[in-house]
């Protein structure tokens, strides 16, 4: 088990351009959603030393984007992240243990105020690294660089969800510290 925490930088598009929602939701990241602060668990177990297999679930709190702080400036953003995932330990034994990983799972964000727009979709790719310093046989603790990558598919204002047909790719990019119990 581990405890990541860091800062998400949004990137990317919401959409391309998609006419369903109009000119409400900006088709940048950048424009719609503001750096985050994130709080992600990984829970799982390791079938032989160097290799993890497990589950994340992560909560991102932030701002809102340049384009929603015009029309809202109390506006914050909430994210959602949870899925499965693999991590390869190279030195599972060792002082400094580097590791890489990759996830893929459901993205769900928010942004707003009393009033908000919600987005969900498919998590297609979670990149993972980072090193861990055995501080003792049970803790852990190291710096990560995370990026994710994913479609919205939905966009909702709590009353209506509209499916998007002009998805786009978007990431968060999370750079950060690792704590993990039991290296």
């Amino acid at each position: 088990m581990d405890i990541r925490t860091g800062y998400s930088l949004p990137m990317g598009k919401v959409h391309n351009g998609d006419s369903s929602v109009g000119t409400i939701v900006p088709m940048n990241m950048s424009d719609t959603f503001g750096g985050q602060v994130p709080f992600i668990v990984d829970i799982g177990g390791k079938i032989i030393p160097q290799l993890f297999l497990g589950g994340y679930f992560g909560l991102g709190f932030g701002g809102a984007g340049t384009h929603i702080q015009q029309q809202c400036s109390s506006c914050s953003s909430v994210g959602l992240h949870f899925g499965a995932e693999v991590q390869y330990h190279i030195l599972p034994a060792g002082f400094v243990n580097p590791w890489i990983g990759y996830g893929l799972g459901f993205e769900s964000t928010a942004v707003g105020d009393t009033n908000s727009i919600g987005f969900g979709g498919f998590e297609f790719a979670r990149f993972m690294g980072g090193a861990d310093f055995r501080i003792n046989r049970v803790f852990g603790v190291g710096p990560f660089v995370d990026l994710s990558m994913a479609t919205y598919s939905t966009v909702s204002d709590g009353s209506t969800s509209v499916s998007l047909t002009e998805t786009g790719t978007h990431e968060w990019l999370t750079f950060g510290v690792r704590f993990v119990f039991f290296p």
